[in-house]
């Protein structure tokens, strides 16, 4: 028995499964560009997402009662409770949804006073430190707020005001 082979059916062979290759890599290479792009995308709405859930935290931080003046204001921290928050904040780390969270007084400042940043609990001190996470890679955003202290004067006890800028953290990734 002989068996003879068509080199042209052969050869149409061949050609066929290298054009079966090529377009499988081709098929290959173009998903693997969409597939880059989407991720690239995707990174960049992660951080838009977690921009604006930082965003809206500053409201809600400063909202806290640990923070709130009272119920019936928004946006009014009380610096008596800053004050104790800011020497007790480790104990809070796992509570924060945040970086980092820091009061700013902006206005009225000591104009006696040499050094921009002075922490807080010393004279004239200008910023409370919160809660710092301790990382590297962080961007603030912050709102301004009125930063009230009980003054007791004449038998009244009063809220005595002044401008600060609540500054919240948030982790940048990538």
């Amino acid at each position: 028995m002989v068996i003879f082979f068509n080199k042209s059916g052969d050869m149409r062979l061949q050609q066929m499964s290298f054009m079966i290759l090529f377009v499988f890599i081709f098929f290959i290479v173009a998903g693997l560009f969409v597939l880059s792009f989407n991720m690239g995308s995707i990174k960049a709405s992660a951080q838009q997402l977690q921009k604006e859930a930082t965003l809206s935290s500053l409201e809600t931080i400063a909202d806290m009662p640990e923070f709130n003046c009272d119920s019936s204001r928004s946006l009014c921290v009380d610096e008596d409770k800053i004050f104790i928050l800011s020497s007790e904040s480790q104990k809070y780390a796992a509570f924060w949804p945040v970086a980092s969270i820091k009061v700013r007084k902006v206005f009225p400042l000591d104009p006696n006073s040499q050094e921009a940043d002075i922490p807080c609990p010393k004279e004239n001190c200008t910023f409370y430190d919160i809660y710092e996470s301790g990382q590297k890679n962080v961007i603030e955003y912050g709102t301004y707020v009125n930063l009230c202290q009980k003054q007791k004067s004449l038998g009244v006890v009063e809220d005595d005001c002044s401008l600060a800028r609540l500054e919240v953290g948030m982790i940048i990734s990538g």
